[in-house]
């Protein structure tokens, strides 16, 4: 709970000691009672806005104060003892439905980035003429300063109907993305010390948002690395472009039949996948002409050091795009099972496998997995992530403890992913020789396998 919504909560004390109160003072602290969760109420709805999630407790509210209004109105009926177990109940319900809407789906306050740098962030709409195809990106970047939080999202009602629409719920139970902050401030002013800097490109899980790993991304610009996330449109749950236009999740775009239900693997690979790779080349000849003339990125963009990286689908994808265009310099696959030549071909740029311990339950997945790592012509690492499952390498699991698996702390696992994220493009783009992503290494936050030990449940 936030804190004015705290503090809320404990207002209504008050009122539900009046049956604890002395007759001759009742009345005078029945006034004052009653005006504090008003104002308390009013600086609530004013600082930090209304939510679904509080609605039990604002009805609580009203209801107490309605309990009390007889005697505000001089008509005392209600006799002590009805009055004692009338508080004590309500009382209770305040608390639990108060501590409930906080803990069930909190307003949740992101990892802070670790890296020395201030963050900037900005949102542009990219149209590939040759395929008439309309991307959204976001461009985090180190700051030369600080500035206001930008908001998580500038489209919060959309996003919330996209994510209700995946779910099966209303929209409703998502409208408190709308208070969720970033850490990085909107449009500042990008850091000319240490410029040009490597760039990576980042794509998300099918159905997923390019503000779905909003702390990772955060977090390797403020340690130097301009980031470009791409929505996917038509495979993302929503992208929203500047004129308006709102484009939900819908495979029938790539020519998929809905009525089939889930898509065929196949008709996946041959559809939907290509058109992701395409959208991350076309994010790499986008940086081609921002590092030249763009009024906040020219001389900013490294264009020998860029490197590719997603979750699930997304991961695929990067994988892909680093065998086949040779810009890419390293790539990395966060819990994604495998589309595209990677599976035929050996890879020919450095590659990190992230894998949940959900995923390696799958023995499709892990055979794959092991004739990539097996096969590859290049460095090829694999880890897992203890206790996991396929939405921990994503801020879902700060959503709600009921999406956290057991055993497994998402602070500490976010905070994992970026560090073996951060280590890895930094050996592979800055030059950075590090031990850390070796098995024999003293790291034990992960499980590591390598060609001559590859994936066993048993190990």
């Amino acid at each position: 709970m936030r804190v004015f919504e705290w503090l809320f909560l404990l207002v209504f004390t008050p009122i539900l000691l009046i049956p604890f109160i002395p007759h001759t003072w009742r009345r005078r602290w029945l006034i004052v009672s009653a005006l504090l969760p008003i104002l308390m109420g009013g600086i609530h709805l004013i600082a930090e806005g209304w939510r679904i999630q509080m609605a039990p407790l604002y009805m609580l509210a009203v209801l107490a104060l309605a309990g009390r209004l007889p005697e505000l109105l001089g008509r005392e009926g209600v006799r002590r003892g009805r009055g004692i177990l009338v508080s004590g109940v309500t009382a209770l319900f305040l608390i639990f439905s108060g501590l409930l809407a906080g803990w069930l789906l909190p307003v949740v306050t992101l990892p802070d980035p670790t890296g020395p740098y201030q963050v900037g962030i900005v949102d542009r709409e990219l149209v590939d003429e040759a395929r008439g195809r309309r991307l959204m990106v976001s461009i985090w970047y180190p700051a030369a300063q600080g500035g206001k939080p930008a908001p998580f999202t500038h489209y919060p009602d959309e996003v919330a109907t996209g994510l209700g629409k995946l779910s099966g719920l209303p929209g409703l139970p998502f409208q408190h993305l709308r208070y969720f902050k970033l850490a990085a401030s909107e449009g500042a002013p990008p850091l000319e010390d240490g410029a040009p800097f490597p760039i990576l490109v980042f794509s998300h899980g099918m159905v997923g948002l390019r503000l779905q790993n909003s702390s990772t991304l955060q977090d390797l610009a403020s340690w130097g690395y301009v980031v470009v996330a791409i929505d996917h449109t038509d495979a993302a749950a929503v992208t929203v472009f500047p004129d308006g236009e709102t484009r939900y999740y819908d495979l029938e775009r790539f020519g998929i039949d809905p009525a089939d239900g889930a898509p065929d693997k196949a008709l996946v690979d041959e559809r939907v996948f290509p058109a992701w790779v395409a959208d991350q080349r076309f994010v790499y000849d986008m940086l081609e002409t921002w590092a030249v003339d763009d009024p906040l990125f020219a001389g900013k963009l490294d264009l020998t050091r860029i490197g590719s990286f997603g979750h699930s689908f997304g991961g695929a994808t990067a994988l892909e795009v680093c065998l086949v265009d040779t810009r890419c310099r390293a790539a990395v696959d966060m819990d994604g099972g495998l589309y595209g030549t990677i599976m035929t071909q050996p890879a020919v740029r450095p590659l990190l496998l992230m894998s949940s311990a959900e995923s390696g339950k799958l023995p499709d997945a892990v055979e794959k997995w092991k004739s990539m790592v097996a096969n590859a012509n290049v460095p090829a690492y694999w880890l897992e992530l203890p206790n996991s499952t396929h939405f921990s390498f994503t801020i879902t699991q700060l959503l709600s403890p009921l999406l956290v698996p057991k055993d497994f702390d998402p602070r500490d696992g976010l905070h994992i992913v970026d560090k073996y994220l951060r280590i890895f493009f930094d050996m592979y783009l800055r030059d950075v020789e590090t031990p850390s992503l070796e098995p024999a290494s003293a790291e034990t936050d992960v499980r590591w396998f390598t060609k001559s030990r590859l994936y066993s449940p048993d190990k």
